[in-house]
Protein backbone atom coordinates (compact mmCIF):
# COMPACT_ATOMS: atom_id res chain seq x y z
CA UNK A 1 0.00 0.00 0.00
CA UNK A 2 1.57 3.03 -0.92
CA UNK A 3 1.98 6.18 2.13
CA UNK A 4 -0.52 9.07 1.46
CA UNK A 5 1.15 12.28 1.20
CA UNK A 6 -0.61 15.16 2.54
CA UNK A 7 0.10 18.95 1.80
CA UNK A 8 2.29 21.01 3.91
CA UNK A 9 0.55 23.92 6.00
CA UNK A 10 2.09 26.79 7.06
CA UNK A 11 3.62 27.13 10.41
CA UNK A 12 1.23 28.51 13.00
CA UNK A 13 3.34 31.21 13.99
CA UNK A 14 3.94 32.44 10.42
CA UNK A 15 0.49 34.21 11.47
CA UNK A 16 0.07 38.05 10.72
CA UNK A 17 -2.18 40.37 11.86
CA UNK A 18 -4.59 41.89 9.64
CA UNK A 19 -5.76 45.51 9.97
CA UNK A 20 -9.11 44.21 10.84
CA UNK A 21 -8.02 42.45 13.65
CA UNK A 22 -6.82 46.17 15.69
CA UNK A 23 -10.67 47.39 14.83
CA UNK A 24 -11.60 45.41 17.79
CA UNK A 25 -8.77 46.87 20.28
CA UNK A 26 -7.87 50.17 18.84
CA UNK A 27 -11.13 52.19 20.37
CA UNK A 28 -9.84 51.15 24.06
CA UNK A 29 -6.49 52.32 23.77
CA UNK A 30 -4.46 55.79 24.31
CA UNK A 31 -3.34 57.59 21.99
CA UNK A 32 -1.11 59.53 24.34
CA UNK A 33 1.29 56.15 25.29
CA UNK A 34 4.11 54.51 23.67
CA UNK A 35 3.37 51.03 22.27
CA UNK A 36 5.99 48.33 22.23
CA UNK A 37 5.07 45.81 19.32
CA UNK A 38 6.69 43.14 21.19
CA UNK A 39 6.54 40.37 18.57
CA UNK A 40 7.50 42.27 15.57
CA UNK A 41 7.08 39.75 12.69
CA UNK A 42 6.87 41.74 9.58
CA UNK A 43 5.21 44.54 11.03
CA UNK A 44 2.13 44.44 10.16
CA UNK A 45 0.41 45.35 13.45
CA UNK A 46 3.07 48.07 14.44
CA UNK A 47 2.71 50.00 11.03
CA UNK A 48 -1.38 49.69 11.02
CA UNK A 49 -0.83 51.34 14.39
CA UNK A 50 1.15 54.15 13.21
CA UNK A 51 -1.30 54.58 10.30
CA UNK A 52 -3.75 55.26 13.04
CA UNK A 53 -1.64 57.92 15.01
CA UNK A 54 -0.25 55.93 17.75
CA UNK A 55 3.57 55.76 18.89
CA UNK A 56 4.89 52.25 18.07
CA UNK A 57 8.48 50.89 18.57
CA UNK A 58 9.91 47.24 18.09
CA UNK A 59 12.17 45.46 15.87
CA UNK A 60 11.90 42.39 14.22
CA UNK A 61 15.25 40.82 15.77
CA UNK A 62 14.69 41.67 19.51
CA UNK A 63 14.08 38.63 21.37
CA UNK A 64 11.15 39.73 23.97
CA UNK A 65 11.57 36.41 26.12
CA UNK A 66 15.01 37.69 26.99
CA UNK A 67 14.86 41.37 27.26
CA UNK A 68 13.39 44.95 27.09
CA UNK A 69 15.01 46.91 24.35
CA UNK A 70 13.53 49.79 24.91
CA UNK A 71 13.59 52.49 28.15
CA UNK A 72 10.85 54.08 26.90
CA UNK A 73 7.51 52.49 26.57
CA UNK A 74 4.29 52.58 28.23
CA UNK A 75 1.96 49.54 27.13
CA UNK A 76 2.45 46.02 25.30
CA UNK A 77 0.77 45.44 22.06
CA UNK A 78 1.53 41.87 20.00
CA UNK A 79 0.42 38.76 17.99
CA UNK A 80 2.64 36.61 19.74
CA UNK A 81 3.63 33.13 17.82
CA UNK A 82 0.77 30.80 18.69
CA UNK A 83 3.48 27.38 20.14
CA UNK A 84 5.01 28.70 22.99
CA UNK A 85 2.32 31.52 23.96
CA UNK A 86 2.50 30.23 27.48
CA UNK A 87 5.68 31.54 27.72
CA UNK A 88 5.18 34.83 26.14
CA UNK A 89 1.51 35.23 28.42
CA UNK A 90 4.10 34.51 31.25
CA UNK A 91 6.66 37.24 30.26
CA UNK A 92 4.08 40.19 29.50
CA UNK A 93 3.15 39.59 33.16
CA UNK A 94 5.93 39.16 34.45
CA UNK A 95 6.85 42.89 32.38
CA UNK A 96 3.99 44.29 34.85
CA UNK A 97 2.88 46.93 32.25
CA UNK A 98 -0.23 46.69 30.75
CA UNK A 99 -1.10 44.74 27.77
CA UNK A 100 -3.20 43.30 25.10
CA UNK A 101 -2.01 40.03 22.88
CA UNK A 102 -4.09 37.67 20.22
CA UNK A 103 -4.12 34.56 21.58
CA UNK A 104 -6.49 31.59 20.44
CA UNK A 105 -9.65 30.99 22.12
CA UNK A 106 -8.71 27.92 23.62
CA UNK A 107 -5.31 29.18 25.00
CA UNK A 108 -7.74 30.45 28.06
CA UNK A 109 -8.03 26.38 28.82
CA UNK A 110 -5.35 24.19 30.48
CA UNK A 111 -2.68 24.55 33.21
CA UNK A 112 -0.64 26.63 32.61
CA UNK A 113 -3.19 29.15 31.78
CA UNK A 114 -4.75 28.46 35.46
CA UNK A 115 -1.71 29.15 36.78
CA UNK A 116 -0.71 32.20 34.71
CA UNK A 117 -3.87 33.75 35.27
CA UNK A 118 -5.99 33.19 38.18
CA UNK A 119 -5.00 36.09 40.14
CA UNK A 120 -4.56 38.50 37.32
CA UNK A 121 -7.09 41.08 36.86
CA UNK A 122 -7.30 40.19 32.82
CA UNK A 123 -10.12 41.40 30.16
CA UNK A 124 -10.87 39.35 27.10
CA UNK A 125 -12.13 40.84 23.91
CA UNK A 126 -14.06 38.58 22.05
CA UNK A 127 -14.85 39.38 18.31
CA UNK A 128 -17.70 39.04 16.44
CA UNK A 129 -16.19 37.49 13.58
CA UNK A 130 -12.66 34.69 13.38
CA UNK A 131 -9.54 36.67 12.86
CA UNK A 132 -8.33 36.00 9.06
CA UNK A 133 -4.56 36.46 9.64
CA UNK A 134 -1.99 36.93 7.06
CA UNK A 135 0.14 33.88 6.04
CA UNK A 136 2.92 32.86 3.78
CA UNK A 137 0.38 31.93 0.96
CA UNK A 138 -1.54 34.26 1.43
CA UNK A 139 1.54 37.15 0.94
CA UNK A 140 1.97 35.10 -2.06
CA UNK A 141 -1.12 35.55 -3.89
CA UNK A 142 -2.34 32.17 -3.42
CA UNK A 143 -5.71 31.08 -2.10
CA UNK A 144 -6.46 30.79 1.24
CA UNK A 145 -9.33 29.45 3.44
CA UNK A 146 -10.69 31.13 6.34
CA UNK A 147 -9.26 30.65 9.96
CA UNK A 148 -9.88 27.30 11.19
CA UNK A 149 -10.63 28.75 14.86
CA UNK A 150 -11.52 31.96 16.98
CA UNK A 151 -8.99 34.48 18.41
CA UNK A 152 -9.57 37.10 21.09
CA UNK A 153 -7.71 40.03 22.55
CA UNK A 154 -6.31 38.89 26.10
CA UNK A 155 -5.86 42.46 27.96
CA UNK A 156 -4.38 43.43 31.56
CA UNK A 157 -4.39 47.46 32.45
CA UNK A 158 -7.33 47.86 29.87
CA UNK A 159 -10.91 49.74 30.55
CA UNK A 160 -12.88 47.43 29.20
CA UNK A 161 -16.62 47.45 30.06
CA UNK A 162 -15.91 44.02 31.24
CA UNK A 163 -13.58 41.30 31.98
CA UNK A 164 -15.74 39.51 29.01
CA UNK A 165 -16.42 41.78 25.67
CA UNK A 166 -17.84 40.54 22.95
CA UNK A 167 -17.50 42.62 20.29
CA UNK A 168 -19.44 43.11 17.06
CA UNK A 169 -17.40 43.63 13.79
CA UNK A 170 -16.63 47.30 13.44
CA UNK A 171 -17.60 49.34 10.40
CA UNK A 172 -14.66 49.74 8.04
CA UNK A 173 -13.50 53.25 7.07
Amino acid sequence: MAKRKFPTLHKFNDMYTPPEALDYIVPYLDKSLWYWEACFGKGHMAYELVRRGFEVIGRPELDCLNSVPFSRWDFLITNPPFSNNKKFLARFIELGKPFATILRLEHLGGVKALELLTNLDFCVIIPEHRINFITPKMMRGEKVGGAQYHSIWLTYGVDLPRQINYVKTPERK
